[in-house]
């Protein structure tokens, strides 16, 4: 259910950056999906197709860039991209990890006409 509200703030978005832009229909929906996401490609794009309809989006294609996830390691500071095997810090081993980024989508940009 998450996917439905954050498409729908997402296609509220691309309408009114198009609409600023006095576009007649948006041809591209640019997107970034973390690694760690627990949003669906699949969802975002069944959502989108129904409540795109009727609007200038309605044929947009949805582009999906994957993107690694970051840890910061609490104790030495170091940033680096997990592996799945990933347990601790590869520079000090502590097992004091965040998730920095990497577990989101994000409107990147659109193509419009």
């Amino acid at each position: 259910m998450h996917e439905l509200s954050l498409t729908e703030n997402m296609l509220e978005a691309v309408l009114r950056s198009a609409a600023q832009a006095g576009a007649r229909r948006v041809i591209h929906v640019n997107l970034k999906i973390g690694q760690f996401s627990d949003e669906s490609e699949e969802s975002i794009r069944f959502y989108w197709a129904d409540l795109a309809k009727g609007t200038p989006a309605q044929e947009a294609q949805l582009n999906f860039q994957p993107v690694a996830a970051e840890m910061t390691c609490l104790d030495c500071g170091h940033v680096f991209q997990p592996a799945m095997e990933t347990s601790g810090c590869p520079a000090c081993s502590s097992t004091r990890l965040r998730l920095s980024s990497g577990d989101d989508v994000k409107l990147e940009s659109i193509d419009i006409e």
